[in-house]
């Protein structure tokens, strides 16, 4: 078989297996959990399974919402900067991502009720944000590289490139693709996320029987991710590849520099439905309990790959803009429980969430047999975590204040993943009114966890990141009767 001929059956393969590579960071990133809520919440380590209701109860548990007593106009914003310290062949990198959001715009309505309570929510929840930033450089003296790795992998783009070349036997059939290049390269990167996920909520809330409630949320979800890679690979330093790469190709000469640029773009669309319960024994304690049933998205996919490689006297490129593809993911069921203490000046919070990863799960758009290896390696490499909130809230009548502070703890689902991978948030926030009605919420949060990734293989060309998180959020209440 010649070259061209494999090629197009080659093509054919890797467009779902590798270009279009889906695996367990996309059902990761869309089942991660929620910091976003509004600067009460937040300031309390969104730890409000059990307490009186606000609009985020919609979110945290719906039942909250009944003993709301008037309607509420509310709305948010926040922001945030994303810093991350990278470690890359021992060089220091650190990079930055900024953004303001409009956040939340809610409405509260307690219905007329002969007996106990009927609430009903409508608005809009950002509900994720996904910007983030990397970049790195390093000169790795190992003997690999991005360009071994897709000549290996992908031949097609390592072959237009000018960076590998094809070998035949004796009679002239194509065996396979190979390259000169045997690592030692100086390697620099970025990758920049952006986007979002939107809820569109509407909530109710019941008192079914004395100091016990129900409630239920349907959200609509849309939102958009983006993400742009840009890698480079160079020879300028040392001079290792001075003759010709493709020993029958002159155009081959001096190689100089290999870069590639993959762009991912998601359009998101989905749902969910939860439904939770409240109940106060007595007016100094209450507890709470939710259930998320799983949320099914939609993501219509782009994928962009363009590269370049510099010789010392020609440059190839590689242009292929973006196909669309459609598939499903679902992800998986969370249920949470807590209480709340009413103390001497000082409300107590405390909440738990289990959720298991390990049940996300790729759904159509995939034949059979790629979606049982996708959702195999689901479960290889996830495992079931219990999330933890906890709040403080202490009034002070005169002037009337609240104080508020919290702390966050979301455990990394990856199996075998140590405890620097966990995620852990400080929270912390004042409330005041600014007329009779008009209540002012101000949170502060700062996170903090490691990471890191892989350009290719697996630690041969790793980024170890330390990252930090810092966001700030106002919301204004406006209540009338």
């Amino acid at each position: 078989m010649n070259k061209l001929n494999y090629k197009i059956l080659l093509a054919l393969f890797f467009i779902s297996n590798f270009i279009m590579a889906q695996n367990y960071n996309d059902g990761y990133r869309l089942s991660e959990q929620t910091i976003d809520f509004d600067a009460r919440t937040l300031a309390l380590g969104n730890s409000t399974i059990a307490t009186f209701g606000n609009f985020s109860s919609a979110l945290i548990n719906p039942a909250g919402l009944g003993t709301i007593r008037k309607n509420i106009l509310k709305f948010g914003i926040n922001s945030s900067e994303f810093d991350n310290s990278v470690s890359f062949f021992n060089n220091l990198s650190n990079s930055q991502s900024e953004n303001t959001d409009f956040s939340q715009f809610s409405l509260v309505l307690p219905l007329p009720a002969k007996k106990g309570s009927a609430v009903l929510a409508f608005g809009y929840q950002q509900t994720r944000n996904f910007n983030s930033a990397l970049s790195f450089s390093g000169f790795n003296s190992g003997n690999n590289s991005m360009i071994q790795d897709l000549t290996a992998f992908n031949e097609d783009i390592a072959f237009e490139l000018g960076v590998s070349y094809p070998v035949y036997d004796s009679e002239g059939n194509y065996l396979n693709d190979e390259t000169s290049i045997n690592g030692n390269l100086r390697q620099i990167g970025s990758i920049k996320e952006d986007g979002q996920l939107k809820s569109w909520i509407m909530s109710g809330a019941l008192e079914i029987s004395k100091d016990v409630f129900l409630g239920a949320t349907f959200n609509i979800i849309s939102g958009n991710y983006l993400s742009n890679r840009n890698y480079t690979e160079n020879d300028y330093e040392f001079d290792n590849y001075t003759g010709l790469l493709d020993p029958q190709d002159s155009s081959t000469l001096g190689f100089e520099s290999f870069k590639l640029n993959d762009i991912i773009d998601w359009n998101i669309s989905g749902w969910d439905l939860r439904l939770g319960l409240l109940y106060k024994p007595n007016s100094a304690l209450s507890f709470g309990a939710t259930v998320k049933l799983p949320s099914t998205f939609n993501i219509e996919e782009s994928y962009s790959i363009y590269g370049k490689s510099y010789f010392s006297n020609n440059v190839f490129a590689v242009d292929q803009p973006g196909t669309i593809n459609r598939y499903e993911i679902s992800t998986p069921m969370e249920i949470s429980a807590g209480f709340s203490a009413l103390l001497p000046l000082v409300r107590v919070n405390a909440s738990a969430k289990l959720v298991d990863y390990s049940q996300i799960e790729f759904k159509n758009g995939f034949d059979e047999e790629i979606l049982i290896s996708k959702n195999d390696e689901i479960k290889e490499v996830f495992e079931r975590v219990i999330n933890y909130n906890i709040g403080l809230e202490v009034t002070l009548p005169y002037p009337t204040l609240k104080l508020r502070g919290g702390f966050i703890y979301n455990p990394s689902p990856f199996k075998g993943d140590i405890k620097d991978y966990d995620k852990k948030y400080f929270t912390a926030g004042v409330g005041f009114p600014v007329t009779g009605n008009i209540l002012l919420d101000l949170a502060y949060i700062h996170g903090w966890w490691n990471d890191f990734g892989d350009n290719y293989g697996v630690e041969v060309s790793r980024t170890y990141q330390d990252i930090n998180v810092d966001k700030l959020v106002m919301t204004i209440s406006y209540s009338f009767m």
